[in-house]
Formats: structure tokens, C-alpha cells, sequence
């Protein structure tokens, strides 16, 4: 029996007697188990690549192979794999961050023969235990390395993770480690020109400078069960209203389905929104636990819910053939990232609607994300000035001496890890010694590549535009097949409209309109502060912290932020606010007169013990006219003492500048001096924009060491995600 027919048998085993093996699957399986030899498979989601891997394991296995190393981003397409894996009767186990104390026993059985199938996180081969306890072991008994979401490796892909790039180690560690061809297979479905040629490179690299044969195997990625919109709304309440209407009147019954969203807070609440409003929706993010994501992971694909709103930590790989719809509230900023996330839909064969509901707030994310991954130089002089090659540094004390924000400097050193100027050890951080130089030019290209899928997205998102949109999308991933699907609504020339009931819309005001932004209040000083010229340590005395405080916009989409944004926008552009004088008139700028109607209605809404008595205004060189006239107006209406001269700030750099923890706190006490009379009693300290909640922080602290309690921020703006 050939390759091709044993392979043919297994796949009827994994998916039904109906099941044919295609062409690709064929030639794929041959070449990792006849030839022992490198591929890259680029094929559209559903298309079968898993069962590429599983039916090649099984051969291998069959033949005395050792187990397969699979490398695998997230938790819950690890889990789909576990399962299609054991239904095969592959013996699979994963090494992962949420199984720690599991490791030395499924270290145990992959050493007894008794794992077939291993899979790990990218994360795991960065980890310093994992690779100084399990990976060389694993190096040289593996009988073949799978590399899923592939597109991750290459930098020039929508969703680049440093992390991967220890694969490229990890080829080179297998092919000097081993008298014999390890078979290597790489699979994704979103993958342009450029990045299956930057992957299909990266797996041709050997120890001696020669390159191994990749064979790539590459499809047509249009996928016919899909019915593409683009819903355009005016307002955040609007949007609420048709997601709610959509599930009563549109949501195919007992196919639950997916409503992505661009930040965590915004799935929180947009699930309450519509949980609220009688449907079985659960938000599934980041802050979940495992068991609780693997509890959502199975009531949606049981069909037990209407759906969950989700962030992309349920994204890629997430097998759910019968989903009922995807929709996006907020749009990713690239067609290949988009193209990955509704590729979840439409895999059982039934069409299923995909849809697309931009908002403001989109291309503000997409600036942000441009950069994350992008080192400036400065950044890593400070990093590398900040790091020896003796002793280890600790991420805490770094902070003290690099002024970047804690993610970011996360991120930075996996990439100069990567790159082999810095070593993760137990306890911290190593320079290597090796010389670092600043890509720019690479720097520059990915740049002007992200922003060119910008572009096609806002395409993608514009009204007028008439090109079909499944052919927009496989077209920006440079498919020569991308053509008219017929089924969108640019091709069919129809729309999502759904009535919304003006009760609904009345209540989506409500919500966007009604939510408390909160200011958590800061209870610890951060690290190091005395590096920074500032005797505060530990806790945060109880008598000294202010208590939790509001905004009343936030980064999201909020009722209010439309005008707090164009207040923000004018006073940071030098122009006037309010007019002149003690009265804080704003009879003749409607958004301050809506900003002040919108925070009376959170003092309204606040449930504190005891009624302030006074306002505090924070100084600010750009925005302290605004937080003037706000306090003046707030005091009137309120019968509230206004002290806009409590302090005096520093000639300091601006505290936008600062951009972490230490930095922030280090600032915010070196510009702060308490010069005028500090009101005594509750207060509200008021500022314009909050973004870290450390000037706050710093300004509850000193009035509250000068008699004033309890302090209680208010704020116009949070930019903390909030």
C-alpha cells in the first residue's frame, strides 16, 4: 500500500468515509514521510492542513519515528488540536503556561515513547527552563516539527511574533544534532508574496550554510460559503442597536457565532450590552482563566449560546464548522489580519454572514499597533546601557533606568534576544556583548508595508467602493486566482439593514452613555523610585490613597468621547474653551456644555460616603484652560469651592514623555509642589486627560499629607484602556 492510500485510509478515520484526500494533502504527506523533507503549505482556513500533520504523525509514528513537536500560538486552537489529534488515536499532551507543574511528567512520557504528538506554545521555546531542561531532548528524538500560523515567523506578516523567530534556532539545532533529515512542515493560511518567500527562506536555512529544498504548496484562498458587508453606522449606540437587532432577527437559530472587538473592555461590555437585552452572549478575552475559556470554548461550539464577543484571543485555528456568523465591531488594520479572523466561518459548508462595523476610534488602534513591534534605536541604547554581561537585571529594576513602558520593554527584549545582543536568564536580562545595528531600512519597509495594507483596508471599508470585497481581501494576499465571489454585498448589491426598535436604540444610549469610566487607584509605589531622586517605597499609606475615580470617556467608543475629543483636540490646538471670566460660561461651545451635562451625571450616578465639598484642578501647560473652565462650571452647578491654585508644576519634561511606571511616578513627583491653600474634607481632584493615573496619584498623595480627604478623581479623558 502506497503512501497516498495509507494516507487516504487515516483521513477517513479523522473526518468521515466521505472524506477524499486532496492533491496537496497527498503530495505534502509524501514529502514529509517518503522524503523526509521541508514544506510550506499556504491554504485557506478549513482546507485540512491539520489533518496534513496528523495523518503525516501517524505514518512516521507507524514506522518508528520519534514523537512530532508541533509549535502552536494559542490555547485554544492547541486544545482543537489535542482533540482532532486523540480522535485519530494520537497519544497528545502540551506543554504550555497554564500546565507548568505538568511538565516533568509529560516530559516523562515523551522520554518513554508514549507521546505522540507534542505541542508547545512559541513562548515555551524563549522560556530559559524549557530550553535548558526539555528542548535539546526533545531536539534529538523528534521525529518531525510542525510550525502551525507559519505566517508568525516572518516580520513582514500582519501578526509577527518574536518569539517564532527561535524557531530558525531551533531548525538549525535539529539539522546539526541529528546523522538524518528531520522532516519539517510550516503551515498558514495568510501569507502574501513576501512573507512565503521570508518563511520558505527561514526553512531552507542548514547549519553549513547549504539550503534544504522547501517544496510550497500553495492554493486558491476564496472560500465560497462566505457573505461579506460592511455595515457603516454613525455613532457606537447605533452599532450597539444593530448587534442587537442582528441577533434577534438575522442570527441563523442554533448556530452560534463570533462578534469581535478591538480592546478587552470593549467585549466586556458589549456582551453585557447585549446580555442585557436577553441574549445568551458571554465575553471571552484575555482575562479569562483556562477553565473558563475552555468552558466558552464549548458551550459556543455546542451551540448552547447565541454567541460570545471576543477579542482575538479566540482566533486563529478556533474550529467551529457550523458558526453562525463573524462580526467585527471596530476594524483590524490589515485585510490579511481580517482575512484570518472571519476564516473561523463558513467551514461546515453552509454560508454564513460576515460583517464589518467600523468605528472613529479604529485608526487611532492602528497607528498604536503600527509601532509595538518596532524598536526605535534610542530605546534599545537605553536597554543595552541599562544590562551587563555579569549579572542578571531584573525586568522591576530595569524600568528604573529605561524609560519604556512595561509591554513594550517586554517586547523590545524578545527582539534583541531574538536578535542575539540580549540573553533571558532566571532572574532577568544578560547583554550578550554582541554589537547592535539599527536596522532602518528593514524598519522603514515594514513601516511603509503596514501602511500600505492600511490603505486597502479603508478600501475595504469605504462606502463607495464597488470592488468586490472576498476579492479585495485575497487579492492584498497576492492570490492569482482572486476574483468576483457574487455573494457579498458589493456584488450582490444588498445590505445588512436590520430596523432597530427605538427602544433599543434608546437603550444603547443608555449604555454607552450610563457606563462609569473607573480610575483604579494606584496602592503601591513602583520600584525604584529612590534611583530616580524620590523617597517613596511599598505600599502606599490607606490615609493617602485617593479613592477609585471616574471619566467620562475612554479610549472605546463611549457616548461621550465624540465631544470630549474635539475639546481635548481644540485646547491642544491653542484654542479658546469657554468664555472668559469667573462664571465658566459655555453657553457658546456646546461640546463643553455636553461634557459638563455628561460629568454632572456621573457626580449624579457616583455613590461615595460623604459629598465633596471642593475642587481641585491638577495643572496642565496644554489642557489647564479646559480643566478651568470645567471646575468653574462643576462648582457653580454643584455649590461646590473651586481651587485652581493648590499647585504649581515644575519645569519638567511632559508626562506624556514617560512611559512607565517609575518614569511616570518619578515625574509626576519631581513637577508637583503643593504652594497654595489645601481645602480640608472630601474633594474631587479633576484633570482633562488621565492616561498612566500617576499625576493623580501624586496629587491625592500631597493633598492628603496636607489635611485634604478623601480625594476623589474625576477626569474628562482616560487613555488607559479603561
Amino acid at each position: 500500500m502506497t503512501t497516498t492510500d495509507r494516507a487516504q485510509h487515516l483521513l477517513e478515520t479523522l473526518a468521515g468515509h466521505d472524506a477524499v484526500l486532496r492533491d496537496d494533502q497527498a503530495t505534502a504527506i509524501r514529502v514529509l514521510v517518503d522524503d523526509a523533507s521541508r514544506a510550506l503549505v499556504v491554504q485557506r482556513t478549513g482546507w485540512g492542513k491539520s489533518a496534513v500533520y496528523f495523518i503525516a504523525t501517524r505514518l512516521l509514528r507507524d514506522a518508528g519515528a520519534g514523537p512530532t513537536l508541533i509549535v502552536s500560538p494559542l490555547l485554544a486552537l492547541m486544545r482543537d488540536q489535542l482533540e482532532a489529534a486523540r480522535r485519530m488515536g494520537l497519544a497528545a499532551e502540551t506543554l504550555n503556561s497554564t500546565n507548568v507543574d505538568d511538565w516533568a511528567d509529560v516530559e516523562a512520557r515523551v522520554a518513554a515513547g508514549e507521546v505522540d504528538l507534542l505541542l508547545v506554545s512559541p513562548e515555551r521555546l524563549n522560556h530559559p527552563r524549557f530550553r535548558a531542561e526539555i528542548l535539546d531532548r526533545l531536539v534529538a528524538t523528534i521525529g518531525m516539527l510542525v510550525i502551525d500560523e507559519a505566517h508568525c515567523i516572518s516580520d513582514h506578516g500582519h501578526d509577527f511574533r518574536p518569539d517564532y523567530r527561535r524557531i530558525g534556532e531551533v531548525l538549525q539545532q535539529l539539522a546539526a544534532a541529528r546523522d538524518h533529515a528531520v522532516p519539517v512542515l510550516a503551515c498558514t493560511a495568510t501569507a502574501t508574496d513576501r512573507v512565503v518567500a521570508d518563511v520558505a527562506e527561514q526553512l531552507a536555512r542548514l547549519p553549513d550554510e547549504r539550503d534544504a529544498e522547501v517544496v510550497v504548496l500553495r492554493g486558491p484562498l476564496a472560500r465560497d460559503t462566505l457573505e461579506l458587508h460592511v455595515v457603516t453606522l454613525g455613532t457606537h449606540e447605533e452599532r450597539l442597536a444593530w448587534l442587537d437587532a442582528f441577533l434577534t432577527e438575522l442570527a441563523p437559530p442554533g448556530r452560534a457565532g463570533i462578534i469581535y472587538t478591538l480592546t478587552v473592555a470593549e467585549a466586556e461590555r458589549t456582551a453585557g450590552f447585549l446580555a442585557d437585552g436577553g441574549h445568551d452572549v458571554r465575553a471571552y478575552t484575555s482575562r479569562l482563566g483556562a477553565d473558563a475559556r475552555m468552558q466558552l470554548e464549548g458551550a459556543l461550539k455546542a451551540n448552547q449560546l447565541a454567541g460570545v464577543v471576543a477579542t482575538t484571543a479566540l482566533s486563529m485555528g478556533y474550529d467551529k464548522p457550523d458558526l453562525g456568523f463573524v462580526i467585527h465591531l471596530g476594524a483590524p488594520s490589515s485585510p490579511v489580519a481580517y482575512y484570518q479572523a472571519i476564516g473561523r466561518a463558513g467551514r461546515g459548508g453552509e454560508s454564513t454572514s460576515v460583517v464589518c462595523l467600523p468605528t472613529a476610534s479604529d485608526e487611532r488602534l492602528w497607528e498604536h499597533f503600527d509601532v509595538a513591534g518596532i524598536p526605535t534605536e534610542g530605546e534599545v541604547d537605553q536597554i543595552l546601557g541599562a544590562l551587563t554581561t555579569t549579572g542578571a537585571t531584573s525586568l522591576p529594576a530595569l524600568e528604573t533606568t529605561v524609560n519604556v513602558r512595561r509591554t513594550r520593554l517586554e517586547l523590545l527584549l524578545k527582539i534583541l534576544n531574538v536578535d542575539g545582543v540580549v540573553e533571558r536568564v532566571e532572574g532577568g536580562y544578560l547583554a550578550t556583548g554582541a554589537s547592535y545595528v539599527h536596522d532602518h531600512d528593514r524598519y522603514r519597509r515594514l513601516l511603509e508595508g503596514r501602511r500600505t495594507e492600511h490603505e486597502v483596508m479603508r478600501r475595504y471599508l469605504d462606502p463607495a467602493t464597488t470592488t468586490c470585497s472576498m476579492q479585495l481581501l485575497t487579492g492584498a494576499l497576492d492570490d492569482p486566482t482572486a476574483a468576483a465571489c457574487g455573494r457579498c454585498g458589493r456584488c450582490t448589491g444588498t445590505t445588512l439593514a436590520v430596523p432597530t426598535a427605538t427602544a433599543t436604540t434608546d437603550r444603547a444610549r443608555q449604555h454607552v452613555r450610563g457606563r462609569d469610566i473607573l480610575l483604579p487607584p494606584r496602592r503601591r509605589w513602583p520600584s525604584g523610585l529612590g534611583k530616580l531622586g524620590h523617597d517613596r517605597r511599598g505600599n502606599i499609606d490607606k490615609s493617602l490613597q485617593a479613592l477609585p475615580g471616574r471619566a467620562l470617556a475612554g479610549v472605546d467608543a463611549s457616548g461621550f468621547g465624540a465631544p470630549v475629543r474635539r475639546l481635548v483636540d481644540a485646547v491642544a490646538a491653542g484654542e479658546a474653551v469657554a468664555a472668559d471670566g469667573p462664571s465658566g460660561d459655555v453657553s457658546d461651545n456646546p461640546d463643553l456644555a455636553e461634557v459638563i451635562d455628561g460629568l454632572v451625571q456621573v457626580l449624579a450616578r457616583w455613590n461615595w460616603a460623604t459629598r465633596p465639598t471642593s475642587i481641585v484642578t491638577l495643572p496642565s501647560a496644554t489642557y489647564g484652560a479646559l480643566t478651568a473652565a470645567v471646575a468653574a462650571r462643576l462648582g457653580q452647578l454643584g455649590r461646590l469651592d473651586v481651587h485652581g491654585d493648590v499647585f504649581t508644576a515644575a519645569s519638567t519634561p511632559p508626562q506624556a514623555s514617560m512611559s512607565n511606571s517609575a518614569f511616570q511616578a518619578g515625574n509626576a513627583l519631581s513637577t508637583l509642589r503643593v504652594t497654595g491653600e489645601v481645602p480640608t474634607g472630601p474633594t474631587l481632584l479633576l484633570d482633562a486627560v488621565v492616561s498612566s493615573g500617576w499625576t493623580m496619584t501624586v496629587g491625592a498623595v500631597l493633598l492628603a499629607e496636607h489635611g485634604a480627604g478623601p480625594v476623589l478623581p474625576l477626569a474628562l479623558l482616560s487613555t488607559s484602556g479603561s
